[in-house]
């Protein structure tokens, strides 16, 4: 009867007979293995800056329409319309101006 073979000796000597076959395809597989993470990370981060642009147009949006209200409120007409309206106050006649000096 043959001898028995021992399957991981010779899986063993095997892998030391061909170590630089061996190293190089871990180095591949390493490789192929860091593109992927990196390019779901890029991927991510593509992502989020998309997400952060379409935030800032909103928010470049409302900025415009705050200063175009801002400036309605302004207007000195519609100041002088609520002045007159709500408060009851008159421009004075120029009779009844007073002017102010400093001394």
């Amino acid at each position: 009867m043959a001898g028995r073979i021992n399957l991981a000796r010779e899986i063993g000597q095997d892998l030391l007979r061909h170590k630089w076959q061996l190293l190089l395809t871990l180095v591949t597989l390493s490789s192929a293995l860091l593109v992927i993470v990196i390019t779901q990370g890029t991927r991510q981060l593509t992502s989020e800056y998309n997400e952060l642009m379409a935030e800032q147009d909103r928010l470049d949006i409302e900025w415009r329409h705050l200063l175009l209200e801002q400036s309605t409120l302004m207007e000195h007409s519609r100041i002088e319309a609520l002045a007159r309206d709500k408060l009851g106050m008159q421009r004075p006649a120029p009779a009844q101006e007073k002017l102010v000096t400093q001394r």
